[in-house]
């Protein structure tokens, strides 16, 4: 069973885009956004409203051992991990008996690295914010 944005489908699959790097996802979350502003002229009421920056951000929760494997990629092909850009990550999701939707992350990278341990933890997990930078295709639906 996958998160994905807190809601838990029957099955999931995430696939990191990167040749010679193979790990599993436990959770995934992302959000984007489109400002937008409302643009007045004479009067109360607006006359219509201009658009700004497009952005993009989530965050993907591994199991310890994922993580190292991801920092063995990083130290066989020597590249830092906050420099570590995956060109696509793709989130496929689906309940029993519906159909199988999947979302496109385009362009992500690292931002900040979380983890912890307490005692009496059954698995050791490493979150992992990401900078989307450049969209996200819901289901085969541009962002914008």
């Amino acid at each position: 069973m996958l998160k994905v944005n807190g809601r838990s489908y029957s099955w999931g699959d995430v696939d990191l885009k990167i040749p010679g790097l193979d790990i599993e996802v436990q959770e995934i979350s992302y959000d984007d956004e489109l400002e937008k502003e409302a643009q007045y002229g004479r009067g109360q009421m607006s006359r219509g409203y201009g658009e700004g920056n497009y952005k993009a951000s989530g965050k993907i929760s591994l199991l310890r051992d994922d993580f190292d494997t991801l920092l063995d990629y990083c130290r066989r092909t020597g590249t830092p991990l906050y420099r570590l850009l995956f060109p696509k990550i793709a989130v496929s999701y689906a309940n029993d008996g519906g159909r199988t939707r999947t979302d496109i992350l385009n362009k992500v990278t690292i931002t900040k690295l979380s983890q912890k341990a307490a005692q009496g933890d059954k698995s050791l997990k490493v979150d992992l914010d990401l900078l989307i930078v450049g969209d996200i295709k819901r289901d085969g639906v541009a962002a914008i």
